[in-house]
């Protein structure tokens, strides 16, 4: 009686670590925060401050077109695709955590600078946790619109 008495004690102090061995990844602020850091800074039309939410060696997969690799490359594709205005909105529909690497689900809508449809689509997203810190490794979406 004494041991099954030690072990259920020892199986009640372990639940706690457990329950922290596994919780989800993409609960840390940090991760929750990026969509909606992306999406600021590109309602902001700041290139840069996008730029810097991916890998250094992050990929964007724009639609009907080659992949744009690299950090300096993914501002300057940024950059331009800003210069018309408009905004757009992220909603997410699933993250799955990976241990030191996440992904995302989602749905975007984009809207022209006047205000009007713009477009719309879904996106996967890839994150990276690089020293600590999430990051867009990969970047891929689509238009929803006919061409």
């Amino acid at each position: 009686m004494r041991k099954a008495g030690f072990l259920m004690i020892m199986a009640l102090l372990a639940l706690p670590a457990s329950a922290l061995a596994q919780a989800d990844e993409y609960s840390k602020p940090s991760l929750k925060d990026m969509t909606p850091n992306w999406q600021a800074a590109y309602n902001a039309g700041d290139a840069a401050a996008l730029a810097a939410l991916y890998t250094t060696d992050g990929v964007l997969h724009p639609p009907n077109s080659a992949p744009v690799d690299g950090r300096e490359a993914i501002e300057t594709f940024w950059t331009a695709v800003l210069e018309s205005g408009g905004s757009t909105e992220l909603t997410v529909k699933d993250m799955y955590s990976m241990g030191e690497s996440a992904a995302e689900v989602g749905m975007w809508v984009g809207t022209g600078a006047d205000g009007s449809h713009a477009d719309h689509g879904h996106y996967t997203l890839i994150y990276k946790n690089v020293d600590g810190r999430w990051l867009i490794a990969s970047d891929m979406w689509n238009s929803d619109m006919s061409q």
